[in-house]
């Protein structure tokens, strides 16, 4: 049998080992990489997996964790100063992971992605050992020390204008300038923002089973099954935007990274299926959702036409917009993206 000081020994040899061979999160896992410093209207998180989260300001955010706007805004605020304001009927997520580069001297960067599949966004780059690269269905983005909008047309098209600075490399097509607004009434009708709407709502349901249930209201089955249906409707939301991004993305560093995603889900979608059925036949009675658009709540959407972006924020810097066909640099390759742990 091992002493206490070997068995300790082992331990933190095990740990050194699983630091050297394993790619880390940028932060220990309970920390957040961000803040949800302010929003308007009807604002959907997920955090750490789950929808239903009742969004407040200074509300810690996670890699990986997603936030969707309907008539609504949201602005996100990261450790290094580094800002996204998002705008109506959006929907994005974050991503961060922490590498090793130099041949030599290794030294650790913060890799962050932020991915916007529906709507539009003003940025800012922070400062520190961050490499930041946007991220649509059909684009891949590196920035650097930048300011500006990312956005996405009622065709589907990519924008980017800048304020600041310029893109390190792009993939995929992109257009110079700003999108115009989407209907909301047509946002509506994109499988992402549908599937994000359906697992808020699951998720919403699953917490005031868990509320009923308490109260001897419903049984602990029907309790059991709601949650496990939520748990299936989150897993199928992140199901669809890995798909989408397998269908349509051009980088085969992203591709990859959604395959990974897509496995992943697909078991969990499996799992939540035999749960749910295992609590049917202790007696729980299933009741699928039916899709209903969240409504709209402390926010007015301004009359008659779109309105037009300003590029130029609260904090940032107000030089001309600078040429986009001047300041791209092609690439055919997005740099190395690592895939959540």
């Amino acid at each position: 049998m091992l002493s206490t000081g070997k068995l300790l020994s082992v331990s933190f040899s095990l740990l050194i080992l699983c630091a050297i061979f394993f790619p880390a999160p940028a932060h220990c896992e309970g920390d957040p990489i961000a803040h949800l410093t302010d929003f308007t209207g009807t604002v959907l998180v997920n955090s750490r997996g789950e929808w239903g989260v009742k969004p407040e300001k200074n509300f810690p955010l996670y890699s990986m964790d997603k936030i969707v706007t309907r008539v609504g805004t949201a602005v996100i605020t990261f450790g290094d100063g580094a800002v996204i304001e998002i705008k109506n009927n959006s929907n994005l997520l974050i991503n961060e992971m922490e590498k090793e580069e130099g041949l030599i001297k290794k030294v650790k960067i913060v890799q962050r992605r932020i991915l916007l599949f529906i709507g539009k966004m003003f940025f800012k780059t922070g400062t520190g050992q961050v490499q930041t690269q946007f991220e649509t269905e059909k684009t891949v983005i590196g920035i650097r020390g930048t300011a500006g909008v990312l956005s996405i047309g009622p065709d589907g098209e990519i924008y980017i204008e800048f304020s600041e600075g310029h893109a390190k490399f792009t993939v995929g097509d992109i257009i110079k300038g700003i999108a115009k607004d989407v209907p909301k009434e047509l946002i509506d009708q994109n499988p992402i923002q549908q599937a994000s709407y359906l697992a808020n709502a699951a998720w919403e349901r699953c917490i005031e089973a868990k509320e009923k249930a308490a109260k001897g209201e419903i049984s602990t089955a029907q309790m059991e099954w709601a949650c496990a249906y939520a748990r299936e409707m989150s897993a199928n939301e992140a199901k669809t935007y890995a798909l989408a991004l397998i269908k349509n993305n051009p980088s085969e560093e992203v591709v990859a990274w959604a395959e990974e995603i897509l496995g992943e889900e697909d078991n969990k979608i499996e799992k939540a299926k035999e749960d749910q059925q295992l609590y049917i036949d202790l007696g729980a009675v299933p009741e699928e959702l039916e899709y209903t658009p969240p409504v709209a709540e402390g926010y007015e959407e301004p009359e008659g036409e779109a309105e037009e972006v300003d590029p130029v924020r609260e904090g940032m810097s107000a030089p001309p917009l600078q040429s986009l066909d001047q300041n791209l640099e092609r690439d055919d390759t997005a740099s190395s993206l690592t895939a959540p742990k």
